[in-house]
């Protein structure tokens, strides 16, 4: 007889294995029924593997001829010309590590405050926010930064000083830590006696009373008494949010975590054609640090939400928390500032012994893996799991993802190629912020000189890729992740600088957005280049990166967004925004 799991496990693996024939075979149907006239797109800067090129012609969702003008009219004869004027096209962006569901479920809060702020005008937002909320109500938002508030003390009391009525809850730069209100403290039924969870901090002072900080799954003590919003406003905020990834040229993307609702959201937009683009969800192992209790049912349930451009066949693992001033990143040396509240080499949030056998059951599945490691000590732990799945089903399994990389001890560079694994990383965080002088000031030199290694990544023959973690940052302005990228300096340029030896080259973040996120996703045989047969992804911006000043490639503007050849955001439609 055939046990339920093994039932599960081949169900998964059949969908997984057919997912890229279904996709081929819907968008031939498709065109199919379209049997649409070519149209040529010709006097333009194409970006292709062979070099520039001038044109290129697109039919039923595929292209069919990439040349100069003259050659491919000819292979396209009688097709309909658009002229794009000398514009500059790229093959479609691609975000492998943003979190849209969760800024449309609100999850981030509606308080709005910008990092960089002194504590009196983060005060000033905040007491507007609770003077905008019903009385009694939660205000939730951020985000705060402990650099930029030194001198003023991060406490409930502080808060309590704007909001003594209202719950307050507050996220900081990096979505892993809380400040709250004694309302909230309350409400979560926070005192001196509460012991920390598993995985998380409760900031305490001298006294052993809670100040106001969470750190890592202490947040969930307060997160699970949030109300929840409407299914249909969830919908209607990720239809917002698709639309303003649209805009910014982002034609695929990962959904860094997502749980049985996520999937609902996602597949209700498919079905409505909302979805235009190419999404894998990362369904979460854990919530706050605590396993996801529907984890099983919602692998089960991975072909109930499969669409042609959805796919939620990837899961979410968070291995650690980050190397801020909270110190729960975790790292293989010790942290070089003092934090009295956390272990002085950080917090790995998973058992490596009871992983191990989960990743190479998923792995079995035909999921792909998505690690948040920020600490060296993470990654290690990150690969070690993969490396036992490869070790347990093979080598030739589905490409796994260790994402953040803040910090990788240089004798794990070489594994990701060995390990047929991505590495991750976040270029949105290298324009420099408030958030890196919290991190310098954790770490201190020599590590700091080496944050963010991309530049050894690809060196190291990596398959590197980039993520915005959006919404914990501001934007995920792809433009402004390659300009960084390059120069590792703020936007525009300027003296301040981080990881300046890091730095790679305009084409290596071109490729870290297009083809080697296509190939992580198993799209690269049909997307990630403009090429003859593959499918109509591509993008039509107003200025070349390979030909301006890199301090000014944050600038480029996307004029048009086309995905499988239709026209899904026109710039001068939305009246030039």
């Amino acid at each position: 007889m055939v046990s339920g799991s093994a039932k599960v496990q081949r169900t998964v693996r059949r969908m997984v294995r057919l997912t890229a024939l279904a996709a081929g075979a819907a968008v031939l149907a498709s065109a199919a029924q379209a049997s649409s006239a070519a149209t040529i797109y010709r006097n333009a800067q194409v970006y292709t593997p062979s070099g520039w090129k001038t044109a290129f012609a697109v039919k039923d969702g595929r292209i069919v001829a990439v040349g100069s003008d003259a050659k491919v009219r000819k292979a396209a004869k009688g097709a309909r010309e658009v002229d794009l004027g000398n514009r500059t096209v790229l093959p479609g962006l691609y975000d492998m590590h943003v979190h849209p569901v969760l800024q449309a479920k609100g999850g981030e809060g509606r308080c709005g405050i910008s990092p960089d702020v002194p504590a009196a005008e983060l005060l000033a937002g905040v007491s507007a926010c609770v003077k905008a909320a019903a009385k009694g109500e939660w205000v939730a938002g951020g985000q705060w930064q402990a650099s930029v508030l030194a001198g003023t003390p991060i406490t409930a009391a502080t808060l309590d000083a704007v909001s003594p009525d209202n719950p307050v809850m507050l996220f900081d730069v990096s979505g892993h830590s809380l400040w709250v209100n004694s309302r909230a403290l309350a409400i979560a039924g926070i005192a001196k006696e509460t012991p920390n969870p598993e995985g998380g901090i409760i900031e305490r002072d001298a006294a052993g009373l809670p100040t106001g900080v969470l750190r890592e799954t202490a947040r969930d003590l307060v997160l699970r008494h949030i109300p929840p919003q409407p299914a249909e406003q969830t919908q209607a905020e990720l239809k917002k949010n698709l639309d303003y990834l649209l805009s910014l040229g982002i034609t695929g993307y990962v959904e860094a975590m997502a749980f049985r609702d996520d999937l609902e959201a996602y597949a209700a937009l498919a079905d409505r054609g909302e979805l235009k683009q190419h999404v894998q969800a990362c369904i979460a192992y854990s919530h706050a640090g605590h396993p996801n209790p529907d984890l099983d049912a919602t692998i089960a349930a991975i072909p109930e939400y499969t669409r042609e451009r959805f796919k939620p066949t990837c899961i979410k693992v968070f291995a650690d928390g980050v190397p801020t001033e909270s110190h729960t990143g975790a790292m293989l040396e010790a942290y070089q500032g003092g934090q009295p509240n956390a272990p002085a080499k950080g917090l790995l949030l998973f058992d490596p012994a009871k992983l191990g056998p989960l990743m190479a059951k998923w792995d079995r599945l035909g999921l792909n893996v998505l690690f948040h490691a920020a600490g060296d000590a993470a990654v290690r732990a990150s690969l070690d799991a993969i490396a036992y799945a490869r070790q347990q089903n093979g080598g030739d399994g589905p490409i796994h993802q260790v994402g953040h990389l803040t910090f990788i001890d240089p004798a794990d560079l070489p594994r990701a190629k060995a390990l047929h694994s991505a590495f991750e990383f976040s270029p949105y965080l290298w324009d420099p912020q408030p958030i890196n002088d919290d991190i310098t000031m954790a770490v201190g030199e020599p590590r700091i000189s080496r944050v963010w290694p991309i530049r050894e990544g690809f060196e190291a023959g990596a398959l590197v890729i980039a993520g915005s973690d959006w919404a914990v940052i501001p934007a995920p302005d792809p433009w402004l992740g390659m300009e960084t990228a390059v120069t590792r300096r703020n936007r525009g340029g300027g003296d301040r600088s981080f990881g300046l030896d890091e730095a790679i080259t305009i084409e290596q973040a071109v490729r870290m957005f297009t083809i080697n996120a296509a190939t992580r996703l198993g799209l690269d045989k049909d997307l990630g280049t403009i090429e003859t047969g593959k499918r109509a992804d591509f993008i039509v911006i107003d200025r070349n990166p390979f030909r301006i000043p890199a301090t000014e490639i944050h600038t480029i503007k996307v004029q048009q967004t086309y995905i499988d050849g239709e026209v899904v955001f026109d710039r001068q439609a939305n009246g030039g925004r």
